[in-house]
């Protein structure tokens, strides 16, 4: 989104089907928009990706080619389910906030369900982005994709991710040693499920 009198930067030409669907608004939350990341992204998302401390749950900020293999499967993920980490950008000024979105686990300790991530630059760190986009991935699940369910899972000693889900209004559904890196980690897990959906 170019700002008055700014110059415009040069358009992309001969456009591809997939690019142009990828480039397409899913949906919209009040200060931000969300669509599939394409290759035009790259340098905006490694420097969240590439940051230790945003990186923090997975230990270690990304190297190039670990960010390769990130956005190769976003777009395997685009081609099977429609969704996974969504480019979130700020309306006001085109600005990416960071990656958000919808990414279909099938083993969440055990259970196979659309999980609700959140990744941010740390300029917008603390201003309610992840909740915010956290809800509206939430609604895009339950009214496009027609789940009913949705969960999000986060470290134990994750104290800022726990806070979003709970501010959200999901519940707390359990516990478990996820492996990574070559070692167990304790997992929370939680769910949000769609109103007027029976409790177990």
């Amino acid at each position: 989104m170019d700002e008055a009198g700014a110059k415009a930067p040069a358009r992309r030409k001969r456009r591809g089907k997939e690019e142009q669907m990828n480039e397409a608004i899913l949906f919209e939350t009040e200060r931000m928009t969300f669509r599939r990341f394409t290759e035009q992204d790259r340098a905006a998302a490694e420097v969240f990706l590439k940051d230790p401390e945003v990186m923090y749950a997975w230990e270690h900020g990304f190297s190039d080619a670990e960010v390769t293999d990130w956005f190769a499967r976003n777009a395997e993920r685009y081609a099977r389910y429609g969704c996974s980490w969504l480019c979130a950008e700020e309306k006001e000024t085109g600005e990416t906030v960071g990656a958000i979105g919808l990414i279909f686990n099938g083993d969440i300790g055990g259970m196979a369900m659309w999980e609700i991530g959140y990744i941010l630059n740390k300029r917008f760190w603390g201003k309610g982005y992840a909740a915010e986009g956290a809800l509206g991935c939430a609604d895009y699940a339950f009214r496009v994709i027609g789940t009913d369910k949705v969960a999000a899972q986060m470290r134990t000693d994750n104290a800022a991710s726990r806070a979003v889900a709970q501010r959200l209004g999901m519940r707390y559904a359990g516990t478990y040693d996820r492996f990574y890196c070559g070692k167990n980690t304790p997992y929370d897990i939680y769910i949000l499920e769609k109103e007027g959906t029976e409790q177990p």
